[in-house]
């Protein structure tokens, strides 16, 4: 029986399996993708850059202020950090009165024009004022909570 069934086989050739398909060259499915990917990453990458160059002077400033004692210096630095972030044409013309109202309008708060002639006082005068300290921390609260600004630049009244 056995050599009967040797016989009745079929002389048939053994399979020929195609080549395995190679993953080169790509789909352009795949190149479209890679090219999102690359594209998203760039944006990525730009934004961060854009968001810590705008960043860089209001950074700068409150590591300054952190090292300031005197009320004189400490709105200086603030005028400075101002000068970054808005136009020196609006910046230049605010002294005195219109300067404090234009910082206390940035942060929406009164801290800088109800301390007018303390102001006034630890610019000008010779003599140290009391309670220093707390116009170089307004300073820091307008750094931090006004800068920078939001869309429209200036709020004006």
């Amino acid at each position: 029986m056995t050599e009967n069934q040797n016989e009745s086989l079929l002389p048939l050739k053994s399979l020929h399996l195609p080549e395995m398909p190679s993953w080169f060259p790509l789909a352009w499915g795949w190149w479209a993708s890679l090219a999102a990917v690359l594209i998203a990453v760039l944006l990525v990458w730009l934004f961060i850059r854009w968001r810590v160059k705008r960043m860089a002077p209001k950074k700068t400033a409150l590591r300054m202020l952190a090292n300031t004692k005197e009320p004189s210096s400490a709105i200086e630095l603030l005028r400075q950090a101002a000068l970054c972030y808005y136009p020196r044409e609006d910046m230049a013309a605010l002294t005195g009165k219109p300067w404090y109202v234009f910082l206390d309008r940035q942060i929406g708060k009164t801290l800088f024009e109800r301390n007018q002639e303390r102001w006034q006082q630890a610019l000008y005068s010779r003599e140290p004022i009391e309670d220093a300290q707390e116009l170089v921390e307004h300073c820091v609260y307008w750094v931090e909570n006004a800068l920078p600004p939001q869309k429209g630049g200036v709020r004006r009244g």
